[in-house]
């Protein structure tokens, strides 16, 4: 069955659009000033298309990700990414580990985040089962065939209303008009129109079909290149508002007459296309050329792009993330592996104690009662004491030399760095006084360490003598608080200048304690330094008392001398002066040192004096208690 030639003809509807109102600029229908407005309707719209044109053009034709950001996500990891200055100690991960994590609590990197992110999110590289079809280049391709849609049906109804317009016969511009008698609408008709308003046709054809070129040309560039997943939905939305600028235009600021006009004209009779079997050949070409456009984007760009995507991708966090880099000063580089877990292991830690009770302080300016933060009074006395070294917070922190872990908050920091959450006092924590730490907090996981630290007094870094003999963690240097504290000058007072044999010192608990320490010391598994020439001090000690020194001497020890030990030895150990007054020469040497001064008077004071029942007798008749 054949089709008449009548039902080949096709018809141009005039549409709610400012090209079509254009065309009747100048005529009675839109009058003086109505023209007018039409005119720079038309004006804004070109100028509002250009810009957009103009704007993709110079900032969107070439991608934010290229072979450049190859070589910088390249060069951030071997920099930056493991590098031992960015190794967060709280999570115990290397910044590449956090930012291929995508760890929201990063405070540098976030460039690097946000990109690794979007990437991610493009390419779901990670994807199982149909999500592995819906990524960011299918979106992209749907993306980029409703562009083109869009596009074609513009250039359609631009050529559409040309060929229409062309087809009218040459005369002057008539516009007819009837009324339906039934409804009383009047319609108009386009009789004819002139070879200027037809030449004025063909302009603006030339002009749609240059802007469509030119928006499809930068509209593939921006969607191509857009890695956001939502940026690029919205990009696509925003592309399609740019083609509808003339709708836009024409609902919001078109004349009533105007609007009237277009919609009651009859439709422009127009040749047809030409057709093979019901297919005719704008539709056969649009057919062949939105497929054929979408492939060689596709091949030309797009899977050039996921390419660059994916090597950025691993660049950043391809292979092992755990591990860390520093150069010594020989140029050495060190590696070494990071744990992670950091974040799962301060669940219920301490800093995350007193950060949540902080946060519950309703005035922090005068906190009361804090049971984990420690509180100063100004923000510049915080960063001052970051730049304190550990033996100088011990110092200033506690200048009494006494127990401060007895109470909140310092009890929990004891409890937490024994992992014993059920101690209630210093004298609970008494056993780990003599426990051996490798500094910072290894060998014993800093127990020894954190108790003298909180507790000096029961730990016997406030005495001269006692039953302890490790400073690890005491304020014990010269001119330190324990040293100065009025329990070791009352100490000091209270001995005497006699100085018992080995066999006393032996059957006395604090001279054995001691040798049963630097004992341990010697035979710890620890990285010490002079182990050897401790069990050697240790085993004089026990054979020959307050002798130990000339023994270790004729075994060719430099071990320093009563009142210091050798800086090559480093011993954590008080000095022995003070069991050793006569020894160690306490008659010359008694300031500064932890010699005995009974009743206040040095050893050379009472050098003459009688000494009987705790009681120094001397010779202007005024004794001298000891007790």
């Amino acid at each position: 069955m054949f089709l008449s030639t009548a039902s080949h003809e096709e018809y141009y509807s005039f549409g709610e659009s400012t090209w079509d109102l254009v065309l009747f600029i100048g005529t009675g229908a839109l009058g003086p000033m109505g023209s007018l407005q039409t005119f720079i309707l038309a004006i804004v719209n070109v100028l509002m298309q250009g810009i957009f044109v103009g704007i993709a053009w110079f900032n969107f034709l070439a991608p934010d990700i290229n072979e450049s950001t190859v070589q910088d996500a390249f060069r951030w990891r071997r920099s930056s990414g493991h590098s031992l200055s960015y190794y967060d100690e709280v999570s115990m991960e290397s910044l590449a580990k956090r930012v291929c994590d995508e760890d929201k609590s990063l405070h540098i990197s976030g460039i690097q985040v946000q990109l690794i992110e979007d990437i991610r999110k493009y390419l779901k590289p990670d994807a199982e089962g149909m999500g592995v079809f819906f990524t960011g280049q299918v979106l992209c391709m749907v993306a980029l065939i409703c562009w083109y849609l869009m596009v074609a049906k513009e250039v359609s109804h631009a050529l559409a209303l040309h060929r229409g317009v062309h087809a009218l016969p040459n005369g002057k511009t008539t516009i007819t008009t009837r009324e339906n008698p039934f409804t009383q609408v009047t319609y108009y008709k386009l009789g004819s129109v002139t070879r200027r308003r037809k030449t004025a046709s063909a302009l603006l054809l030339v002009y749609r079909l240059v802007a469509a070129v030119l928006l499809i040309y930068v509209g593939t560039f921006f969607l191509v290149y857009t890695v956001s997943v939502t940026e690029l939905i919205l990009n696509a939305v925003a592309l399609g508002i740019i083609l509808d600028i003339d709708d836009l235009l024409f609902d919001a600021l078109a004349t009533t007459p105007g609007r009237h006009l277009v919609n009651q004209l009859d439709p422009l009779p127009m040749p047809a296309f030409p057709r093979f079997r019901g297919a005719d050949a704008k539709s056969t070409s649009m057919s062949l050329l939105i497929p054929g456009g979408i492939a060689l984007v596709y091949f030309m760009m797009l899977a050039p792009f996921v390419s660059v995507l994916n090597d950025v991708s691993t660049k950043m966090c391809g292979g092992n993330q755990q591990f860390v880099w520093s150069t010594d000063k020989r140029r050495v580089v060190n590696l070494s592996p990071t744990s992670g877990g950091g974040w799962d292991n301060m669940t219920q830690t301490i800093q995350t104690l007193a950060i949540d009770e902080a946060q519950t302080i309703p005035d922090v300016a005068n906190p009361r009662n804090a049971m984990y933060g420690v509180w100063v009074r100004e923000v510049s006395l915080l960063q001052d004491m970051e730049s304190l070294t550990l033996e100088e917070l011990i110092q200033k922190g506690n200048p009494q030399c006494g127990d401060m872990a007895n109470e909140e908050p310092m009890l929990n920091y004891l409890r937490e760095g024994l992992g014993n959450w059920s101690v209630d006092s210093c004298a609970d924590a008494e056993m780990y006084c003599n426990s051996l730490t490798e500094e910072p907090w290894s060998l014993d996981a800093g127990r020894g360490y954190t108790t003298r630290m909180f507790c000096p007094g029961t730990c016997g870094c406030n005495v001269p003598g006692g039953n302890y003999v490790l400073t690890q963690g005491c304020a014990y240097a010269s001119g330190d608080p324990c040293l100065l504290s009025n329990t070791y000058q009352e100490q000091r007072t209270s001995a005497t200048c006699v100085e018992p044999d080995a066999a006393e010192l032996r059957s006395t608990t604090s001279w054995a304690s001691w040798v049963q320490t630097i004992q341990a010391y010697g035979n710890s598994a620890g990285n010490f330094h002079g182990k050897a020439e401790a069990l050697k001090l240790a085993e004089a000690m026990w054979d020959h008392g307050c002798g130990f020194g000339q023994n270790l001497t004729d075994e060719n020890v430099t071990w320093g001398d009563c009142y210091s030990w050798s800086a090559a030895l480093s011993w954590p150990f008080k000095t022995l002066e003070f069991f050793c007054p006569v020894t160690c020469d306490c008659r010359s040497q008694y300031s500064n040192s932890a010699c005995p001064t009974p009743g206040g008077k040095n050893c050379n004071e009472l050098q003459s004096c009688l000494f009987h029942n705790d009681v120094y007798y001397c010779k202007d008749n005024t004794p001298v208690s000891t007790s």
